[in-house]
């Protein structure tokens, strides 16, 4: 008879990384405040900031979910209207897919964040909602 023999020096265990999701839902409405995009753009973009509070340095990914074409930035310390590239990290339109932002930026705990959310085309209004995810939960309020 055959035995196999396990030498257990040998065995290692791989903890695979744990990622952890945030979830934000708000609405782009009429009332809600317009800005100019860009320096190149005219002020009827309509935007939301939402504040990040990073709990735990590392990547996270920001995606927007929407019925809406949402245009995403996020700002390290003050987001300034009249200034939309002062304090500027990153910013994407599409690659969430289906017309949705998909942003992912390293964050350091400590350091003060501001997510805009905002639309591709002026005048646009809706529901959008945000996931992310990344090492730890993140607080985020308007």
């Amino acid at each position: 008879m055959k035995t196999n023999h396990i030498d257990h020096s040998s065995i290692f265990l791989v903890a695979s990384p744990t990622s952890y999701n945030s979830r934000y839902s708000s609405l782009l409405a009429i009332n809600s405040k317009k800005y100019a995009r860009n320096e190149n753009s005219s002020s009827n973009f309509y935007f939301e900031t939402i504040n990040v509070i990073v709990n735990t340095t590392g990547s996270y990914k920001f995606t927007s979910k929407s019925n809406i074409d949402t245009y995403g930035y996020i700002y390290q310390g003050n987001f300034y209207p009249l200034y939309p590239t002062f304090n500027l990290l990153a910013h994407d339109d599409d690659n969430g897919g289906n017309s949705q932002f998909q942003l992912t930026v390293s964050l350091q705990n400590y350091n003060t964040y501001i997510l805009v959310v905002t639309t591709y085309a002026e005048d646009v209004t809706g529901p959008f909602s945000i996931e992310i995810s990344g090492p730890n939960f993140l607080t985020l309020f308007q």
